[in-house]
This record gives C-alpha cells, sequence and structure tokens, in this order.
C-alpha cells in the first residue's frame, strides 16, 4: 500500500488504540428522525437485510459488523491493531481485510450495501474512494455512512475548540489536514456522491451526553486533535478547560450537552445511467 503522512498517522493512532472510536460512540445514545437509537452504529445497521452481503469500510474493531445479521460480512481496514481487534470479537463470522479504500480487495458488484462509521471524512482521495465503493457495490446497492458535522453550541463544545485554537496558532504544533473539505457541508457531499450515486438522504443524528468534567476529557483524548499537541500544550489545556468546566457543572457533578452527526444513505446507480 502507498501510504499518505495523514493516512501514516492514522494507522500509527489507531494500532496504538485499537477500537477507540467505537469505545467513544457505541455507548451513547442517538435520535434520529424522531426515534432513539442504543447508538449511532444502530443507526446504520438497522437497514441492513439479513440476506445482504455487507462491507464495512474501516472496520475498526468490528462493533458494527458485531451488530449485524446479514449473510455475508466483510470488513476493511489499513490498521492491523483494529483488523487484530475485529478478528478477536467477531471470530469467523467476518471476512476481514488489511487494506485501503482507495483500492478495495473485491470483486465488482460483490457486495448489496457498502456501511462506514466515522471514518469517511479522514480519508485521502475521495472520489477515488467513492468509485471504489461504486464498483464494489451491485446495481442498486445501497451506501450509508455516518459523520461528524457541527455540534449545537454549549459551553463544552465551544471552550474546547476555542482553546484548541488558540493552541494551534503555536508553531509547536502542526495539525494535519484530514479528508477532503466537502463532507462538511450538505451540498458537498451530494455532489461527491452524485457522479455515481442517485436518491441521497441525509438525516441528522443527535448524541445526548452527561458527563463529568473527567469523562468529558477522556472522551476528548480520543480524537486526533490532542495527538498533535506538544505535551506541555496538552497539559495546559487539560488544566484550564478542566477548570472551566468545573464551574459547569450541575449539583451532581456532570455536565449536559449536545453532539451532531449525519447519516448519509445513497443508491448506486445503474450501469449507463
Amino acid at each position: 500500500m502507498n501510504i499518505s503522512q495523514s493516512e501514516q498517522f492514522l494507522i500509527a493512532f489507531h494500532n496504538q488504540h485499537p477500537g477507540i472510536t467505537s469505545q467513544a460512540y457505541q455507548a451513547l445514545s442517538a435520535t434520529m428522525g424522531g426515534q432513539c437509537y442504543d447508538s449511532s452504529y444502530a443507526c446504520l445497521a438497522k437497514d441492513v437485510a439479513r440476506d445482504a452481503t455487507v462491507l464495512d469500510l474501516a472496520c475498526g474493531d468490528g462493533f458494527l459488523l458485531s451488530l449485524l445479521n446479514a449473510h455475508t460480512l466483510i470488513g476493511v481496514d489499513m490498521s492491523t491493531g483494529e483488523l487484530a481487534a475485529a478478528q478477536q470479537r467477531l471470530g469467523n463470522r467476518a471476512t476481514l481485510h488489511h487494506s485501503k479504500a482507495q483500492s478495495l480487495p473485491l470483486a465488482d458488484q460483490s457486495c448489496d450495501e457498502v456501511l462506514c462509521h466515522m471514518a469517511l471524512m479522514l480519508m485521502d482521495q475521495l472520489d477515488k474512494v467513492i468509485s471504489e465503493i461504486y464498483r464494489v457495490l451491485r446495481p442498486m446497492g445501497r451506501f450509508s455512512f455516518v459523520i461528524g458535522t457541527a455540534a449545537p453550541a454549549s459551553a463544552v463544545m465551544d471552550g474546547y475548540v476555542a482553546r484548541l485554537r488558540l493552541l494551534f496558532k503555536h508553531e509547536t504544533s502542526k495539525a494535519l489536514r484530514l479528508g477532503d473539505p466537502r463532507l462538511a457541508k450538505e451540498q458537498g457531499i451530494i455532489s461527491a456522491l452524485t457522479p455515481h450515486f442517485s436518491q441521497i438522504k441525509i438525516e441528522k443524528i443527535t448524541l445526548s451526553r452527561r458527563y463529568t468534567p473527567a469523562e468529558i476529557w477522556a472522551w476528548f483524548e480520543g480524537c486526533y486533535d490532542l495527538a498533535f499537541l506538544a505535551s506541555e500544550q496538552r497539559q495546559q489545556l487539560h488544566d484550564e478547560y478542566l477548570l472551566e468546566l468545573a464551574a459547569l457543572c450541575e449539583e451532581d457533578g456532570k455536565i449536559e450537552f449536545l453532539d451532531a452527526m449525519l447519516k448519509v444513505t445513497a443508491i448506486a446507480a445503474e450501469p449507463g445511467h
């Protein structure tokens, strides 16, 4: 595999912290379309048919695949650490591949569904990724993915982002730009998918949390941003941010705040259309 700088970072991060994404999201209940689901993973899993062949792209430790009762389960990830965790979780329930999304080791039109949870917005060469997903999907097959989007305004999120931006202005902190900026806006999502997909549907997912300051910090430690900070900057952010959060706590020592995602569903166009 040819590995870019951003992919090297992601591989190293996930090899060091396998399962970190599922640990962050699997216990967070999610509301979508007026319905409550166990997690954002369940928002993807709910539509999968039992007789389907399903590919989980950037499958991580296999948590999403573990929720599915589909006929054939396939996982692809570029982190060997994540794949080892997925193998341990799934055993022989799924076929796992060490590969990149830009060059999938699957035959043309071999999948009924492709799923992706919180990873598409991190990938290089988005157009090539989407072309590969289309290639392995059967005509009228479904591509469903969940990506992050701007969180509702809150002191918890706004305070973290503001402090982080100040630190990134320091020349010792050099964050990588991950993924394609088109996925940051709904119109960009539609334009990226349109060459190969139709019937594009975008739904908002709301995550509700009630955490202590320590739990909030632990959740942010699972995000990529802190990995780009020097140790002294990271400690500074920790100390100042937790002091700020302490003033926001309610009587039980916790703070309630919301986060948001988008679930996107698209149907593979028939050849020639």
